[in-house]
Protein backbone atom coordinates (compact mmCIF):
# COMPACT_ATOMS: atom_id res chain seq x y z
CA UNK A 1 0.00 0.00 0.00
CA UNK A 2 2.99 2.15 -0.87
CA UNK A 3 1.02 4.66 -3.02
CA UNK A 4 -0.85 7.69 -1.51
CA UNK A 5 -4.22 8.80 -2.08
CA UNK A 6 -4.81 12.32 -3.86
CA UNK A 7 -8.59 12.22 -2.94
CA UNK A 8 -10.21 12.08 0.65
CA UNK A 9 -12.70 9.20 0.54
CA UNK A 10 -16.24 9.01 2.12
CA UNK A 11 -17.46 6.05 3.84
CA UNK A 12 -20.22 4.76 2.45
CA UNK A 13 -21.10 1.10 1.17
CA UNK A 14 -21.96 0.77 -2.31
CA UNK A 15 -22.43 -2.33 -4.88
CA UNK A 16 -19.78 -2.60 -7.72
CA UNK A 17 -20.25 -4.78 -10.24
CA UNK A 18 -16.86 -5.46 -11.83
CA UNK A 19 -15.80 -7.69 -15.10
CA UNK A 20 -12.12 -8.01 -15.81
CA UNK A 21 -10.50 -7.81 -19.45
CA UNK A 22 -11.46 -10.69 -20.84
CA UNK A 23 -13.87 -12.05 -18.27
CA UNK A 24 -17.45 -12.89 -19.69
CA UNK A 25 -19.33 -12.51 -16.15
CA UNK A 26 -19.23 -9.81 -13.62
CA UNK A 27 -17.87 -10.12 -9.76
CA UNK A 28 -20.08 -8.70 -7.28
CA UNK A 29 -17.93 -6.12 -4.99
CA UNK A 30 -18.73 -4.24 -1.52
CA UNK A 31 -17.53 -1.08 -1.67
CA UNK A 32 -16.61 0.53 1.44
CA UNK A 33 -15.69 4.07 0.72
CA UNK A 34 -15.46 5.99 -2.26
CA UNK A 35 -13.54 9.15 -3.37
CA UNK A 36 -13.40 10.63 -7.17
CA UNK A 37 -10.13 8.77 -7.60
CA UNK A 38 -11.29 5.03 -6.35
CA UNK A 39 -12.88 3.02 -3.53
CA UNK A 40 -11.61 -0.02 -1.56
CA UNK A 41 -13.47 -3.14 -2.17
CA UNK A 42 -14.02 -5.83 0.70
CA UNK A 43 -13.67 -8.74 -0.86
CA UNK A 44 -12.21 -12.42 0.21
CA UNK A 45 -11.87 -13.02 -4.06
CA UNK A 46 -8.77 -10.70 -4.78
CA UNK A 47 -7.33 -9.58 -8.28
CA UNK A 48 -4.13 -9.09 -8.30
CA UNK A 49 -2.34 -5.46 -8.09
CA UNK A 50 -2.32 -4.22 -11.75
CA UNK A 51 -5.09 -5.77 -13.28
CA UNK A 52 -7.58 -3.90 -14.72
CA UNK A 53 -11.16 -4.06 -14.35
CA UNK A 54 -14.66 -2.56 -15.60
CA UNK A 55 -16.35 -1.15 -12.67
CA UNK A 56 -20.39 -0.40 -12.44
CA UNK A 57 -21.66 1.34 -9.49
CA UNK A 58 -24.72 3.18 -8.53
CA UNK A 59 -24.41 6.08 -5.55
CA UNK A 60 -27.67 7.07 -3.66
CA UNK A 61 -30.10 9.35 -5.49
CA UNK A 62 -28.70 8.40 -9.36
CA UNK A 63 -31.02 7.32 -11.63
CA UNK A 64 -28.28 5.33 -13.66
CA UNK A 65 -25.33 3.18 -12.38
CA UNK A 66 -21.93 5.07 -13.37
CA UNK A 67 -18.82 3.08 -15.40
CA UNK A 68 -15.04 3.68 -14.90
CA UNK A 69 -12.12 1.49 -16.25
CA UNK A 70 -10.03 1.40 -13.02
CA UNK A 71 -6.90 -0.72 -11.98
CA UNK A 72 -6.01 -2.70 -8.89
CA UNK A 73 -3.60 -0.67 -6.76
CA UNK A 74 -3.05 -2.60 -4.12
CA UNK A 75 -4.47 -5.76 -2.03
CA UNK A 76 -5.18 -7.00 1.73
CA UNK A 77 -4.71 -10.60 1.50
CA UNK A 78 -3.90 -10.38 5.20
CA UNK A 79 -6.05 -8.06 7.17
CA UNK A 80 -5.39 -7.32 10.78
CA UNK A 81 -8.09 -8.05 13.35
CA UNK A 82 -9.95 -4.57 12.93
CA UNK A 83 -9.22 -4.32 9.31
CA UNK A 84 -11.21 -6.12 6.02
CA UNK A 85 -9.68 -8.34 3.40
CA UNK A 86 -10.05 -6.37 -0.27
CA UNK A 87 -8.30 -4.21 -2.76
CA UNK A 88 -7.74 -0.71 -3.18
CA UNK A 89 -8.62 0.27 -6.64
CA UNK A 90 -8.02 3.55 -8.35
CA UNK A 91 -10.91 5.13 -11.45
CA UNK A 92 -8.27 5.22 -14.78
CA UNK A 93 -10.68 7.01 -17.15
CA UNK A 94 -14.88 7.78 -16.89
CA UNK A 95 -17.05 9.69 -19.03
CA UNK A 96 -16.93 13.08 -18.59
CA UNK A 97 -21.22 13.18 -17.43
CA UNK A 98 -20.37 10.23 -15.05
CA UNK A 99 -17.22 11.92 -13.08
CA UNK A 100 -19.13 15.34 -12.98
CA UNK A 101 -22.20 13.16 -11.33
CA UNK A 102 -20.03 11.21 -9.08
CA UNK A 103 -18.19 14.72 -7.68
CA UNK A 104 -21.14 16.60 -7.22
CA UNK A 105 -22.74 13.44 -4.96
CA UNK A 106 -19.22 13.47 -2.91
CA UNK A 107 -19.55 17.17 -2.77
CA UNK A 108 -16.23 17.64 -4.81
CA UNK A 109 -15.09 19.47 -7.62
CA UNK A 110 -15.03 17.49 -10.68
CA UNK A 111 -11.02 16.23 -11.54
CA UNK A 112 -10.00 14.90 -14.93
Amino acid sequence: MGEQRRHLRTALQVEFRARAGRGAGHLLFEGTDLSPGGTFLRSELLLEPGETVTVEFQVPGAVRPLSAEARIAWVRRFPKPDEDAGMGVQFLSMSEEDRALLSSFLGSPSVT
